[in-house]
């Protein structure tokens, strides 16, 4: 999430995601909730959805809104789909993951963008997401970027 949000705010981002997504109620709550709402559609972006599910800093709102810069960065980054945006397909892929009705749990994690730009979603049972789990979830993986020295300088004079 680089310049975006603030080192000290990516994992609790990520422990929210996990949480939300996670196993047991969790993930049935979330898909009665796309059932019942559509919470990932083309009706929305992933800002919205995100903010519907109140995923994001909340004890700063300059933080909050970093993370929402960054979601609406995605639709820039490429994903493991062939044209498909880094945005676009985490909506779609949590769209139909929810919608198969008995979801296995969702998994967020990240890599470094410097090596490869690609949001990727790996289907559940592909991959394990936690070595001390047997629990199978979908894993989506995001690149992230590290904040360098000077990069909020150098990312307003591109503006």
């Amino acid at each position: 999430m680089g310049g975006f949000v603030p080192d000290i705010n990516v994992a609790g981002i990520f422990d929210q995601l996990n949480l939300r997504f996670g196993p047991g109620e969790a993930i049935k709550e979330m898909v009665a909730l796309q059932r019942e709402f559509g919470v990932f559609s083309e009706q929305h972006t992933l800002r919205q959805s995100m903010a519907l599910l109140n995923v994001g800093p909340s004890n700063h709102w300059p933080h909050r809104s970093g993370w929402y810069k960054f979601l609406d960065g995605l639709k820039k980054y490429p994903s493991d789909r062939k044209g498909q945006s880094g945005h676009d397909r985490l909506m779609t892929a949590l769209r139909d993951h929810l919608a198969a009705g008995q979801a296995a749990p969702v998994h967020f994690t990240c890599h470094d963008a410097n090596n490869d730009q690609r949001l990727k979603v790996t289907a559940a049972g592909r991959k394990r997401a936690l070595p001390y789990s047997t629990q199978d979830y979908m894993i989506v993986s995001l690149p992230l970027t590290p904040v360098e020295k000077n990069r909020m300088k150098r990312r307003a004079a591109r503006r």
